[in-house]
C-alpha cells in the first residue's frame, strides 16, 4: 500500500475537510477554498474513492495600481514632497557633481502642474545629466503605465542600481596628457607662486597653515605621531623639523588637516590624536597615484581646475597633490569627495586615499627605502628625496597650465 493510500484509509479527505470546517468543499466538483476563480481545483474523496481530480488553474494576482508617489520613490528613494506634483529627492547622479550638493538641488515631478515641467527628475547640477536621462525614461514609462491601466500586476519596484565604482583608465589619462606635453619638475617650478627648491619642512608647512594651528608629524605612519608642530608668527625657526630630514627608513609624513594636538576618543572609543575628533579644520584633500604614469599624472594635475596648494613626490614612484577644499565640516568634505571621486579615480587617483583624515608625504625629507609585498624593508641604493615641485599658499580654482610663467 502506498503512503497516499494509507493516508486516505486513515483520514479520508471529506472527513479532514469537515474537521477543518470546510465540509461544503468536500463534494464532487469541489472548489478550492483558497481561490475565487470558480474552477474545479481540489480533489474530493468518498471513503477511498477519488470522485474528481483536477489541477489548479492559476491566474495572475492583481492589486490596485501604485500611487505616483510610490513609483517615484521606488526609483529615487525617500522624497520630501512639497505638494501633490513634486518633491525634493537625492540626485541619482550625485557622484558626478563637481560642487557641493544641497538638499533642494534635485527635484522629482510626478505630474504636470499648469506651465510647470513635465514628469521627470530635474537637478541643478548639469554634470549628472547622462545618468538622469536614462532614469527619466524609466520614470515616465512607469508613470505612463499608471495612466493607462487601472489594475497593475503585483511586483516590487527596486531602486535603480548605482553605477559601478569608477576604475583607473590609462587610455583616458594618456589622452588628457597629450593635450599638455612637457610637464615636469622644471615646468611646475616655473609656475609655482613660491619657489619650491629652497624650502625646509618647516618653511613648507608655514605657507599652508595659520598662526597657532598644529600639525602632526610622523616618522612612523602607524603611530600617533612623533611631533606636534605649531605654526608660529615670524621670526620662526626653519630648522625645527630638521631631525626628520634624514635617516628615516620609509620617509616622513604629516596629517593634512590641522589638529588640536591632544588625544580624543575616536570612533572605536580609543584615545587618538589623529582621528576626526582631533581635527580643527577640514581644509585639504590628498590626491595620490601609484598606478598612473608620473608624467601623465603631472600633466593631468596641471589641467585640473582644482585649488592645488602643493605637488610633491613620495620619494618613490607616486606624486602627491594637496588640494585646498575649505569644507565646513566632515560631511561637507565627504560630499566634495563623492562629487569628485569618479573623474579623479578614472584619471589615476587612489580612491582609498580620498579620505578626510589622511597622512601625506612631508616634502624636503629623505626616504631610505620601501617595503616589498611581504612587508620586508628594501633599501634604496641611495636615499631619495620627497621633493617639493609646486607650492601655492592661496590657490584658486584655475588650472596651473593657465597660469603664466613666474620664473625661468
Amino acid at each position: 500500500m502506498s503512503w497516499i493510500a494509507d493516508a486516505n484509509s486513515r483520514l479520508p479527505l471529506p472527513k479532514l475537510m469537515e474537521t477543518l470546517g470546510l465540509a461544503e468543499h468536500a463534494r464532487k466538483n469541489a472548489k478550492c477554498p483558497l481561490h475565487e476563480d470558480g474552477s474545479v481545483s481540489f480533489s474530493a474523496f468518498s471513503g477511498r474513492k477519488v470522485l474528481d481530480v483536477q489541477k489548479p488553474r492559476w491566474r495572475k494576482v492583481t492589486q490596485p495600481a501604485m500611487r505616483p508617489e510610490e513609483v517615484a520613490e521606488g526609483i529615487v528613494g525617500p522624497t520630501e514632497w512639497k505638494d501633490a506634483h513634486s518633491g525634493f529627492c537625492a540626485c541619482p547622479g550625485a557622484h558626478l557633481h563637481s560642487t557641493p550638493t544641497q538638499r533642494t538641488d534635485c527635484k522629482v515631478v510626478i505630474a504636470k502642474n499648469g506651465d510647470g515641467p513635465s514628469p521627470g527628475i530635474y537637478c541643478f547640477h548639469s554634470s549628472c545629466a547622462p545618468v538622469l536621462e536614462s532614469i527619466n525614461r524609466e520614470l515616465r514609462r512607469r508613470l505612463g503605465r499608471l495612466d493607462s491601466a487601472p489594475m497593475a500586476p503585483r511586483f516590487t519596484i527596486q531602486p535603480l542600481r548605482p553605477p559601478p565604482a569608477p576604475t583607473f583608465d590609462p587610455a583616458k589619462l594618456e589622452k588628457l596628457a597629450r593635450k599638455l606635453e612637457g610637464v615636469d619638475a622644471a615646468w611646475l617650478a616655473a609656475r609655482s607662486p613660491k619657489r619650491p627648491d629652497n624650502r625646509t619642512p618647516v618653511s613648507f608647512l608655514h605657507e599652508l597653515y595659520r598662526p597657532g594651528e598644529r600639525v602632526l608629524i610622523f616618522g612612523n605612519q602607524k603611530s600617533q605621531g612623533q611631533k606636534v608642530w605649531t605654526h608660529r608668527q615670524p621670526p620662526f625657526d626653519a630648522r625645527e623639523l630638521d631631525c626628520f630630514r634624514k635617516g628615516r627608513r620609509l620617509g616622513v609624513w604629516f596629517l593634512a588637516q590641522p589638529v588640536t594636538g591632544e588625544y580624543h576618543l575616536n570612533d572605536q572609543g580609543e584615545p587618538s590624536r589623529r582621528s576626526r575628533q582631533a581635527v580643527t579644520s577640514w581644509r585639504y584633500a590628498v590626491l595620490e597615484s601609484d598606478v598612473a604614469n608620473p608624467e601623465h599624472w603631472m600633466s593631468a594635475l596641471a589641467q585640473m581646475p582644482l585649488r592645488i596648494a602643493a605637488i610633491y613626490t613620495s620619494g618613490g614612484k607616486s606624486i602627491h597633490a594637496l588640494v585646498r577644499i575649505d569644507a565646513g565640516s566632515k560631511d561637507d568634505w565627504d560630499s566634495w569627495a563623492r562629487d569628485s571621486k569618479h573623474i579623479l579615480v578614472i584619471l589615476g587617483a587612489d580612491a582609498a586615499a580620498l579620505s578626510a583624515v589622511r597622512l601625506t608625504r612631508l616634502p624636503c625629507c629623505e626616504r631610505l627605502g620601501t617595503l616589498d609585498k611581504g612587508g620586508s624593508f628594501v633599501a634604496y641604493t641611495e636615499p631619495k628625496l620627497q621633493r617639493l615641485l609646486y607650492l601655492d599658499p592661496e590657490p584658486v580654482a584655475q588650472p596651473i597650465c593657465e597660469k603664466g610663467v613666474l620664473r625661468g
